[in-house]
């Protein structure tokens, strides 16, 4: 989308801030009450994961003031919800695009399960560290005809870092992902295997609530190692930022709903920083307490592809689908 009125958000915070950040949380006076609620959250989308005292997997520390929680219901960094590599599970079927030979749709199947949460008892999920695992596959599939062929699939897994002071949030996240390109697809489209890869992977997003109902965030990622084929560091590194905008909420049997607006946008040096942009209008329905989130969604995507083994190719689409996190 040449001439596109959208500027990119770059963010420029280096992941040793997260520490910085961890560390003011660890250092900082609680106040010491074990019996009354935490206040309600400053996040958009997160509320007060709240287990009760002496509940399993609940363990005070430091006579009460903090505590720490096993399994946590929900993590303190809330999803991006337009970035198409988020690991959410997300069903998509293809409205238009540019390969109007044939249909396409995403099948996304993943998920984040929190292992640990530092908090603290008074203020909770407002003053948080928290440490889990994250992963998922990222499937394109295209139906020529009668049949169904698998166009890529990436696969990711690692361990994200996340902490919560108020309004600002960050993640430190490692991962590991290997691309694959389906068989059938690359002989139907004359294209080679060899393209194959795998890559480890350190993002740093950061996040910032601006008020009730609007949300900024940016980051950086780089290639630690792999995809030999670009060994540079102009070619490892990756900025990304995004806004989130949302409607006052509303009652949805025992979901909290929201309508919603969000544009992502990715700028990657292997594509010489020439801007990708995700752009969703949709609606999120979130269950209090916990990481179920449901949204019903229109996607447009508009730059190169994010898929592993087709960077280099132009991708466009507008897509209607609804996205899934447990």
């Amino acid at each position: 989308m040449s001439g596109s009125p959208f500027a990119p958000l770059s963010g420029r915070i280096l992941p040793a801030g997260l520490f910085l950040f961890c560390f003011c949380i660890l250092a900082l006076p609680a106040p010491l009450s074990v019996s009354a609620a935490p206040p309600p959250s400053d996040s958009i989308t997160l509320d007060q994961d709240n287990p009760a005292p002496g509940a399993f997997g609940v363990i005070p520390l430091q006579d009460g003031a903090s505590r720490l929680i096993l399994f946590p219901a929900q993590d303190v960094f809330t999803p991006l919800l337009a970035d198409p590599r988020e690991p959410l599970t997300t069903i998509e079927f293809f409205a238009a695009s540019n390969h109007p030979s044939y249909l396409q749709f995403n099948g996304n199947l993943a998920a984040n399960v929190g292992i640990a949460r530092w908090e603290s008892t008074a203020e909770g999920v407002n003053k948080a560290l928290q440490i889990g695992v994250m992963g998922g596959d990222f499937s394109r599939f295209g139906i020529f005809g009668a049949n169904t062929y698998l166009i890529d699939s990436d696969f990711i897994v690692g361990v994200p870092v996340t902490a919560r002071i108020g309004r600002f949030s960050q993640r430190l996240f490692f991962y590991h992902e290997s691309s694959h390109t389906g068989y059938d697809y690359t002989v139907m489209d004359n294209l080679s295997k060899v393209s194959d890869f795998g890559q480890e992977i350190l993002q740093e997003v950061s996040s910032w609530d601006v008020n009730p109902y609007l949300r900024l965030y940016g980051g950086v990622s780089y290639r630690v190692f792999g995809l030999y084929y670009y060994p540079t560091a102009q070619d490892s590194l990756i900025l990304q930022g995004g806004i989130e905008a949302f409607t006052p909420s509303f009652g949805f049997l025992d979901h909290v709903g929201r309508g919603y607006t969000s544009l992502y946008l990715e700028s990657r040096g292997i594509n010489g920083y020439t801007l990708n942009e995700d752009f969703q209008l949709g609606l999120l329905f979130h269950r209090p307490g916990s990481y179920v989130d449901i949204r019903p969604m229109i996607d447009f995507y508009n730059g190169y592809s994010y898929l592993g083994d087709l960077l280099f190719t132009k991708d466009q689409y507008m897509a209607l689908g609804v996205s899934f996190d447990f």
